[in-house]
């Protein structure tokens, strides 16, 4: 697998889809009028980046005889250029060698990384039929504002993976089912990723991955009906290496009539970058809303739509630099963790790899440029 193949493979993504799908979207709050719900603290986490690398996965050719796991795990290696850039907190986990060793069914666990904000795991589900891939895919995409109406008029099929069945993370985006799909051996590779506060250092948890239904994707995952259990993983968090640059002077920007915000550094790992920021409307979008009427709900999608808008036209024109004179842009925001006081961390992800971050010299982002001591 090139490089300009998994260009071309990212290129199929529209942006809107990836950076929605890993942004806070308030979709917990944005029922429809005859169903107001109040606003979940902990959100679902939906992860469009598994479409960028799955999406290229299973054109390589291997020799015969390797099982399906260990070839998705090379696939992956390659992709996120973990050699290539010296990447050593990216784990890998034992798989079967030979495909008459692999499991039929379950969970295989491939690899994973701690980028800083989330610990992200890459699995194999075994024992996913046709039939299954076909009902997923029957699902209509979901639009700008985290909305959507089946296809067949009341049903929304996806997969999502629970720790304690009550926080539940989405293991894919509808948009690469059939591309992470293996037909000869009935698996889907995907990627999915749990906010770090979740995990503690040194606890180990069982992730259960579940396909199920609901009557549409704003339905809580706890009301959704069950169509079968996938299998489950033991997990940990893992090591990590980051780099944090504190910006010698602010960079502010405006959003109109809401007020004003200002990046005040950056969290840098081989995977991308978690911004540091505060602005004047964290106190309003990060707390538990419970809404009487139609307007009040508008007006908080309104407030939070304008504050991502303005945070992303930053966060647009960054990129960090390296010694060899080269750069890379940063990529689309993807989700920001709860806040601690007033400061909010804005993560973003390199599109279709990781970066080496020993040879990173500095940070650009609105405009001016700061060293990566």
């Amino acid at each position: 697998m090139n490089r300009e193949l998994l260009s071309s493979a990212l290129c199929q993504i529209d942006e809107r889809y990836i950076a929605e799908a890993y942004r806070p979207v308030p979709e917990a709050a944005s029922g429809s009028s005859e169903r107001i719900v109040p606003m979940k603290k902990k959100r679902i986490i939906t992860f469009a980046l598994a479409a960028a690398l799955i999406i290229a996965l299973g054109v390589t050719a291997y020799a015969i005889g390797v099982s399906i796991h260990r070839r998705r795990q090379e696939e992956l290696r390659e992709q996120l250029q973990i050699d290539e850039n010296q990447v050593a907190d990216y784990v890998e986990y034992p798989v079967a060698e030979e495909p008459e060793k692999a499991p039929a069914e379950g969970v295989t666990l491939l690899s994973a990384m701690n980028d800083g904000e989330f610990q992200r795991f890459w699995v194999v589900l075994n024992g996913v039929t046709p039939e299954m891939i076909e009902r997923l895919e029957s699902s209509e995409q979901v639009d700008w504002e985290g909305k959507a109406l089946p296809a067949n008029g009341h049903r929304y099929s996806f997969i999502y993976a629970t720790m304690d069945g009550e926080n539940y993370f989405d293991a894919m985006n509808p948009l690469s089912f059939r591309d992470g799909y293996d037909l000869e051996s009935q698996t889907l590779t995907t990627e999915c990723s749990i906010p770090l506060h979740e995990l503690e250092p040194g606890r180990k948890i069982v992730l259960r991955f579940v396909m199920a239904d609901c009557i549409d994707y704003e339905l809580d995952h706890s009301e959704a009906e069950l169509v079968c259990e996938l299998g489950s993983a033991e997990v940990e968090r893992t090591g990590q290496a980051i780099r944090t640059v504190w910006f010698s002077e602010p960079v502010s920007f405006s959003n109109g009539a809401y007020g004003k915000g200002e990046f005040l550094g950056a969290e840098i790992s081989a995977s991308g970058v978690n911004w540091i920021l505060r602005h004047d409307g964290v106190s309003q979008m990060y707390r538990n809303h419970e809404f009487t009427d139609e307007a009040q709900r508008q007006a908080y999608l309104e407030l939070e739509r304008s504050w991502l808008a303005a945070i992303e036209d930053v966060e647009r024109t960054a990129a960090v630099n390296f010694a060899d004179g080269t750069c890379r842009e940063v990529g689309l925001p993807l989700s920001s963790s709860e806040p601690e006081g007033d400061i909010v961390k804005d993560a973003c992800l390199f599109s279709g790899g990781t970066v080496h971050l020993d040879q990173v010299v500095s940070i650009t982002i609105g405009g001016k440029t700061f060293p990566a001591a």
